[in-house]
């Protein structure tokens, strides 16, 4: 009998998942839940697993180091994929990896297990994720191995079984959810002009049901770390949370977009990212006070394809590790205040300071002359101006001479 970790979050698959490999393979289960923000009582879902065969559950709170170690990295590095995935969904996966690793070696064991869907991104993200922490490890995916195609299947391999579960077949909306956003899948939602229905989100309102008061409030940030909000200082957990319930309240952080998934394929996406919304403009803005034109240049270049690893399920590969050195050092003068304003959906920045400014009003201003020499004006103009002479110049003879 093989001992395996099984990561278990008490949906559907994961049920039928650790049902499988204990009853139909014979395997002996240990099942890892975390709270990544979930917003549930996780307790439950331990005492569920041992009532379906496993022979241990360990219920973890991984919040903190969820938004320390993956999330905050992310921030830093301006990083969203393709406009307005803020890759909530993707660096829950590491985390659960992470931990499925970790408690692998404790347990002594060669064999983990998850109950991730054979057509998304998250069994790509997970695996490779393993793979890199540690590659002797197998993975073992029972959506991959068992004869059940479709929900009706399922449902009836459950039913037959008497496994305790919801109706899942009636489920229109399928909820991925923690501290870093909430991802939606809206079933039988097959065309991308069709709207979504209202009761598909889950965290934040309409903006036409907002209040019709808006919301000011400002956060500090010391090093590119958030610690603050209207001047009270705060650890990051509650915070986030906060920030979660504040843009959720004002419609802050909705979204429904095509992106382009792992594979390739295009694919219909409903998000929600209340906090990360109004963190990244909070924090984008404030570099943009402290931060010279070249390194904005390329920090807006990097964050792309920080993004794009992270979404792509290369969180533990050494270029995404090489680039967390880079927006580190990019963070050093990263402190100050930004004051915004959230209403009918959307946060707007109203203000920002820094003693690290780079702005000084005086060079700013057109009509004072008392920093400038004129002569210097002209020098400047003359030399910016003269490629572009000489480039017209060749380019009119060669015209004329055709």
């Amino acid at each position: 009998m093989s001992r395996i970790i099984l990561a278990f979050n008490g949906d559907f698959e994961s049920r039928l998942a650790l049902y499988w490999l204990v009853h139909e393979r014979g395997h002996e289960v240990i099942t890892l839940s975390i709270d990544l923000g979930q917003e549930t009582y996780l307790e439950p879902v331990g005492e569920l697993a041992l009532d379906l065969g496993a022979a241990a559950a360990q219920v973890l709170d991984r919040r903190e180091m969820f938004l320390r170690d993956f999330a905050l990295p992310t921030l830093q590095a301006g990083a969203v994929y393709q406009t307005n995935c803020f890759l909530g969904s993707a660096l829950a996966r590491y985390v659960i990896a992470q931990e499925l690793v970790r408690l692998a070696r404790e347990e002594g064991c060669d064999l983990v297990a998850h109950a991730a869907a054979s057509k998304g991104n998250d069994q790509v993200r997970m695996e490779t994720a393993i793979a890199a922490q540690d590659p002797k490890l197998r993975v073992l995916a029972p959506v991959r191995e068992w004869n059940l195609k479709n929900p009706q299947d399922k449902l009836a391999f459950a039913r037959k079984r008497n496994i305790p579960i919801d109706e899942p077949i009636q489920e229109r909306v399928k909820v991925d959810r923690n501290l870093w956003g909430v991802s939606l899948y809206v079933k039988d939602l097959l065309d991308a002009w069709q709207q979504p229905p209202p009761e598909a989100y889950v965290v934040t309102r309409a903006p036409e049901e907002t209040p019709e008061e808006p919301c000011i409030l400002t956060i500090e940030f010391h090093a590119g770390v958030p610690i603050s909000l209207n001047g009270q200082a705060m650890e990051l957990l509650p915070l986030v949370r906060e920030l979660n319930r504040l843009g959720g309240q004002y419609g802050v952080g909705r979204s429904d977009v095509v992106e382009d998934r792992l594979f390739g394929i295009k694919s219909r996406e409903f998000y929600e990212a209340p906090a990360p919304t109004i963190l990244w403009t909070a924090h984008r803005d404030l570099q943009a006070l402290v931060q010279s034109r070249e390194t904005i240049q390329l920090r807006e270049l990097l964050s792309r394809r920080y993004a794009e690893l992270a979404y792509m399920g290369l969180w533990f590969h050494d270029l995404r590790l090489a680039l967390d050195g880079f927006f580190r050092e990019t963070q050093k003068h990263v402190t100050g205040e930004v004051r915004l304003k959230l209403f009918k959906g959307h946060g707007s920045v109203q203000g920002r300071r820094s003693p690290h400014s780079l702005y000084d009003s005086r060079l700013a201003n057109q009509s004072n002359l008392e920093l400038f020499d004129n002569q210097w004006a002209q020098g400047f103009t003359s030399l910016w101006v003269l490629p572009t002479r000489l480039a017209a110049r060749l380019h009119r003879t060669e015209t004329s001479d055709q």
